[in-house]
């Protein structure tokens, strides 16, 4: 369990899907406490909800945010310690602004019936996502990347097509679809925390990583252990992989239970 690293996916992974709540992971979250094992958050979150969920949990490792399009790293962790900053952070990323993708955005809009984040109200994002007043508005604080819904028929290959000429992607999540740049998913930006977790140690390190939707594919592929949480209402996203795991319960339940049987506890 020393040599490991657990990238988490939130929303219906380490969270259930309804109320965001977490406490029947509580085992194994103390668990990799005790045995300092880092539990890094891999979402499509931004970083004002990951600071106030990580503070939830008691955890003070780097994360991920927006689908892979930043990396956070407190500066006071081990594999920062060659860095000397006054910031709280060290931020890694290469992806384009959310200005950029927002004027954009409207150029798409011209075309397609499509409504992001940077259109709605408070009061419409806490709507879609259930969240308190306070989660929604941190959830609008974007940096990278644009959450958003299809309001009618959208041709979805031209659509794509146009965001790529962009130098831009489309990845689907549990709520939402979510405008990114290219290259900024989250197998990538897992490799690139584990080099530097395994630069730093000087040794080969496991990857265990969790995720219940489409846009966890790629790191689900990419880690030595991917575990596929079920959706809520049972279902699996449908992956063409036999080597991931399927976890047996949606939500923090099944989180637990799968990460139980992989440590032998």
């Amino acid at each position: 369990m020393k040599d490991s690293l657990v990238f988490s996916d939130l929303d219906g992974s380490l969270l259930r899907h309804d109320d965001y709540h977490f406490e029947e992971a509580n085992y194994i979250l103390k668990l990799l406490h005790d045995n300092h094992t880092p539990l890094i958050l891999i979402t499509s979150k931004t970083f004002a909800e990951v600071q106030l969920l990580q503070k939830k949990l008691s955890i003070k490792c780097p994360f991920i945010v927006e689908n892979g399009a930043g990396i956070f790293i407190p500066s006071d962790s081990d594999i920062a310690s060659e860095i000397q900053t006054e910031e709280a952070f060290v931020k890694i990323s290469t992806a384009q602004s959310y200005l950029e993708l927002r004027l954009f955005f409207k150029q798409l809009q011209q075309k397609y019936s499509i409504r992001g984040f940077g259109d709605m109200l408070v009061e419409e994002v806490m709507e879609l996502t259930s969240l308190s007043q306070e989660s929604a508005l941190n959830a609008m604080k974007r940096d990278f990347t644009e959450p958003f819904v299809i309001q009618g028929d959208v041709d979805m290959k031209a659509f794509i097509k146009e965001v790529k000429q962009e130098g831009l992607d489309v990845v689907k999540g549990g709520r939402f679809y979510h405008l990114i740049s290219q290259n900024q998913d989250k197998a990538i930006a897992m490799k690139h925390l584990t080099h530097l977790y395994e630069e730093y140690y000087l040794r080969k390190l496991k990857v265990i990583a969790l995720g219940d939707s489409e846009n966890d594919f790629t790191m689900l592929q990419a880690a030595d252990v991917g575990i596929l949480i079920p959706k809520y209402d049972g279902s699996y996203a449908e992956i063409a992989d036999e080597k991931i795991i399927k976890a047996p319960f949606a939500g923090p339940k099944g989180w637990n239970r799968a990460l139980k049987d992989i440590f032998h506890v």
